[in-house]
């Protein structure tokens, strides 16, 4: 049976999870605290994170800002190619954490960011919803007939590239390309499975351990995985570098590793060659 085509559409996804959000984190507040009024010039450090990064960049900022009671963290959480273009419009970022290493290169270039820094990696897993799990184990299941949405933002968002990367490598891109639901970052694309807009995606599997109902149907091996970076950087214009400075230093510490490991990261040095 030929595969049903389907024009590419996007989902106007509601839930809070996948827009972008703002966090704050501050150190608590100690019996020898300084008065209020010095309290309120804590120095914000605005963090804008991938959104794949969500809960560990949480705890790394609640944990940083222990140990550097002098600065509160604002995350903003989205796609790395949406920060970036906030960056570039002159969004007062401070750091940005990428989920790829082409972005920070590209700002680099650009004169627009500064002090690059691997620190963590990534795999891809294939998840489906739970009603075609069962019926979606290899890759050419995604071009069969219990596939008939497959969500996926666009290719200039890491994970939409890392996915047509992998799909074009297993030849199966041309097969899949009308069924491609748009979604603007990996977790907008999980929550589409999990809401059941989608039947299928290709997502990190960091991601898939925080997935509602949806499965990890597969996942790819060792030979076809991407090479997928996370890459940090300080923007060039931040208006607070020594904090910025501070905050890189501790993201690549081990206390913050640790975090990344516990949330499913791999370290920056196992990702796969090129």
């Amino acid at each position: 049976m030929q595969p049903f085509r389907f024009a590419i559409v996007v989902f106007a996804l509601a839930c809070a999870a996948c827009s972008q959000e703002k966090v704050e984190f501050q150190a608590p507040q100690r019996a020898t605290a300084a008065p209020a009024a010095a309290a309120q010039e804590a120095i914000v450090l605005r963090v804008g994170a991938a959104a794949s990064l969500r809960e560990s960049a949480e705890e790394i900022g609640a944990r940083f800002g222990v140990v550097d009671a002098a600065t509160r963290v604002e995350l903003t959480f989205g796609a790395s190619s949406e920060l970036a273009a906030q960056l570039r419009a002159g969004a007062p970022l401070d750091v940005l954490l990428s989920a790829d290493e082409e972005i920070p290169r590209a700002l680099e270039a650009e004169g627009l960011a500064t002090d690059l820094r691997p620190f963590a990696g990534n795999r891809l897993v294939v998840v489906a919803s739970a009603t075609v799990a069962d019926r979606v184990k290899q890759p050419a299941d995604l071009a069969g007939d219990a596939v008939r949405h497959l969500a996926m933002p666009a290719p200039a968002v890491p994970i939409g590239h890392y996915a047509r990367e992998w799909l074009t490598r297993v030849g199966l891109l041309q097969a899949v390309e009308a069924r491609i639901v748009q979604t603007e970052n990996v977790r907008a694309t999980l929550a589409a499975v999990d809401a059941g807009n989608a039947d299928a995606a290709i997502v990190y599997a960091t991601d898939a351990r925080v997935a509602r109902s949806a499965r990890v149907a597969f996942e790819l091996p060792d030979a076809e995985q991407p090479r997928i970076l996370y890459v940090a950087l300080r923007a060039s214009a931040t208006k607070q570098p020594d904090a910025a400075q501070r905050f890189l230093g501790f993201l690549t510490s081990a206390e913050s590793a640790s975090v990344l490991q516990q949330a499913g990261f791999t370290s920056p040095g196992a990702a796969p060659a090129p």
